[in-house]
């Protein structure tokens, strides 16, 4: 069988929705880059969908401790550099 990979046109990852709960660690697979098939302490992240040449799909995002906090401290970082004014801006957005 030959595997058929999909170009990810878009993905958007929103707020949480703030009736869920989201600080309530379940049993499951963090998307975010660890082992797929490892199940593991998770929080929900919010709503995914990603439009592909097979449509559109949507799903409930759940990630590790450790990877929430990596993407925490990337949006916090991004959100920094994009407030510095140009004149101090000595690097490319979102690189170290």
């Amino acid at each position: 069988m030959r595997w058929r990979w999909a170009v990810i046109e878009t993905v958007s990852l929103t707020a949480p929705d703030p009736g869920r709960g989201t600080d309530q660690l379940v049993m499951g697979r963090c998307w975010l880059g660890c082992d797929p098939e490892r199940v593991q302490m998770v929080v929900w992240v919010g709503p995914v969908s990603a439009c592909g040449p097979d449509g559109l799909a949507t799903a409930d995002a759940f990630a590790c401790l450790d990877h929430v906090r990596r993407l925490y401290a990337m949006a916090r970082a991004d959100e920094i550099e994009r407030d510095r004014p140009p004149h101090l801006a000595d690097r490319v957005r979102g690189h170290p």
